[in-house]
């Protein structure tokens, strides 16, 4: 027996690889042009960042001043601090639940003509005109029911004999228990 003959080609036909082969070395070409980019600028916010660490350890390492001093302040700061203390006083109080408290006891009998706060005593004074006496006991008895006021007594009083209605006026002072 003979074993068969072979048939050898060494010489293909074209085959159809070749042009799906280019699209897909094309493609990856393309992939790592954006991967570069996208590279380039991570390096770019990195740098950025390593900048910004730096400043924030030669800030963390200079040394500051002092805010100690060695001499007790001067007489003219002492009295801008306990002014600007003053101010801090006033601007930190509830004037607005003070005032709806004193409006809350006026009737119409009464005339307010001044408010007069004092924030650091916490008191406040009231200047004004009574049609008669009985309003304006009325008023002291209303500006300690508010809660807030306490203490509410005349300072001083006195007819207004030139006027024909011979309004009384008045000065009251109550303490102010502002709330919490």
């Amino acid at each position: 027996m003979t074993a068969p003959a072979l048939q050898m080609n060494f010489a293909r036909a074209p085959r159809r690889g070749k042009t799906v082969g280019t699209a897909l070395i094309g493609i990856a070409a393309v992939l790592a042009l954006l991967v570069a980019g996208e590279y380039e600028d991570t390096q770019t916010e990195l740098a950025r960042w390593q900048g910004k660490l730096d400043d924030t350890r030669r800030l963390a390492r200079r040394a500051l001043p002092s805010l100690a001093t060695e001499e007790a302040p001067s007489r003219e700061v002492e009295l801008e601090i306990r002014r600007a203390n003053v101010v801090l006083d006033q601007l930190s109080l509830a004037w607005d639940a003070l005032f709806a408290d004193v409006e809350a006891a006026v009737t119409p009998d009464i005339a307010l003509l001044a408010i007069q706060p004092d924030a650091r005593n916490r008191t406040v004074v009231l200047d004004g005109e009574a049609r008669n006496l009985n309003a304006l006991l009325t008023l002291l008895a209303r500006l300690e029911a508010t809660g807030s006021l306490e203490g509410a007594h005349l300072l001083t009083h006195e007819i207004r004999t030139a006027d024909p209605q011979r309004p009384m006026a008045f000065k009251v002072q109550a303490t102010w228990q502002p709330p919490r």
